[in-house]
């Protein structure tokens, strides 16, 4: 079992740090680049990326290409996600994962 002590800076690129698990310590920072544009890539692209050929409905302005898209709709992604549980459609998403997109959302927006 992974422990995750996961602590909030004031850069958004370096958003999160300090990832321990009993005697191994491995240290990574949670960003865009690290973690989140992967995240959205995985579980949200298929109908909120710009160029997806069907969106299954999403509307065209809701994309999640980059950190300030994802900034403009954090508000809904925390809704949709982790209140309600209907997005992605079909759901999928490790419990583990959405514990970061939460961190993520906290700490990186």
């Amino acid at each position: 079992m992974m422990l995750l002590l996961l602590a909030c800076s004031s850069s958004p690129d370096s958003a999160l740090t300090d990832s321990a698990c009993g005697a191994e310590e491995e240290s990574w920072s949670l960003t865009w680049s690290s973690w989140g544009q992967g995240f959205f890539r995985t579980y949200c692209d298929a109908c909120h990326a710009a160029d997806t050929p069907q969106r299954f409905g999403a509307p065209e302005d809701l994309t999640f290409d980059t950190l300030e898209q994802v900034r403009q709709w954090d508000s809904r992604i925390r809704v949709r996600t982790l209140e309600q549980g209907d997005m992605p459609l079909g759901g999928g998403v490790h419990e583990d994962d959405l514990l970061l997109l939460e961190a993520f959302l906290d700490c990186a927006l």
